[in-house]
């Protein structure tokens, strides 16, 4: 994993209250999280439903429904 340089913001109990780092770290980050975040509703998706079904047949029902 690359080292990133981070700041930490401290108040003046000593405690940190933040945290500055780059913006193409941050950016990073974000994508991770939404990558980490799809695949929880996924796993929630699967362990929730009674059976999946295959794209193709949601797709063509949702055309007839007018809805594509």
């Amino acid at each position: 994993m690359a080292q990133t340089k981070l700041t930490f913001i401290v108040g003046p109990d000593g405690r940190t209250r933040g945290v500055l780092l780059a913006m193409v770290h941050y950016r990073r980050m974000l994508r991770k999280i939404e990558d980490l975040e799809d695949a929880l509703t996924l796993d929630r998706a699967e362990q929730t439903s009674h059976k999946l079904l295959p794209y193709s047949s949601v797709r063509r029902h949702l055309r007839r429904a007018g809805k594509l």
